[in-house]
């Protein structure tokens, strides 16, 4: 039973993971390009696994910025995680703290996606069928940034084919497909206006971090799904 779940999620998961390919290609791209080493870009990605986080490390990188500036944006971007652990902590509230833990670790957009679209369709929560969906995006992840990271020094310009707007359009599908109610469509409005405001003010890392408690904020003080 537990191996057929686990089979499940990596059946899943792939349409998801799948589209991540290119963003994994990018990143490895970018980091090359940024002066960044081949085992120093895999390890982002295998320790990380945390796609914005990693974008914008390797921005701050090709500007120069390292130590603290770097630590604290990727922070206030990875803040979001809190927000993810918060919705899915209710069902599992009698899972051991090491599993959870190794769950946590694997937590990233795209399996988050992944598994709330489980937990909406009435299916019972289950380790396995989260850990195989995990397990598979891991891999593609990872697969992706190192042939980017291969390959990423002989492609001068990726921004000539377009390739530096593949995670922004991974992430605009993700909003396009949960988009299921007035309220989803009010939280999305207001957090990107907000989140724009934010960016003006003082760039992406406030963007992120206004336009979250903007979308949060409305899911608290409204009864409406």
């Amino acid at each position: 039973m537990h191996m057929a779940l686990f089979i499940r999620g990596m059946r899943d998961i792939l349409p998801v993971a799948a589209a991540g390919v290119i963003d994994g290609l990018v990143f490895g791209i970018l980091a090359r390009q940024a002066g960044i080493g081949l085992v120093e870009t895999m390890l982002l990605s295998l320790l990380v696994n945390a796609g914005s986080s990693q974008f914008a490390a390797v921005g701050l990188v090709s500007q120069g910025l390292v130590g603290w500036p770097m630590l604290v944006s990727t922070a206030f971007l990875n803040a979001r995680q809190l927000l993810y652990g918060l919705a899915l902590g209710p069902s599992f509230r009698d899972t051991s703290p090491w599993k959870l833990s190794i769950m946590a670790a694997f937590l990233n957009d795209e399996t988050y996606a992944q598994k709330t679209t489980y937990l909406s369709l009435g299916h019972t929560p289950s380790l396995a069928y989260f850990f195989g969906a995990s397990f598979t995006d891991y891999l593609i992840w990872n697969g992706s940034t190192l042939l980017g990271a291969l390959f990423g020094l002989l492609i001068p310009e990726p921004e000539a084919y377009g390739l530096d707007f593949a995670f922004l359009a991974t992430f605009v599908g993700f909003l396009a497909v949960n988009l299921v109610s007035r309220v989803h469509v009010k939280a999305t409005v207001a957090a990107a206006a907000v989140a724009c405001l934010g960016y003006w003010w003082n760039g992406i890392a406030a963007a992120v971090v206004s336009g979250t408690i903007t979308a949060m904020a409305i899911g608290v003080m409204t009864d409406e799904r």
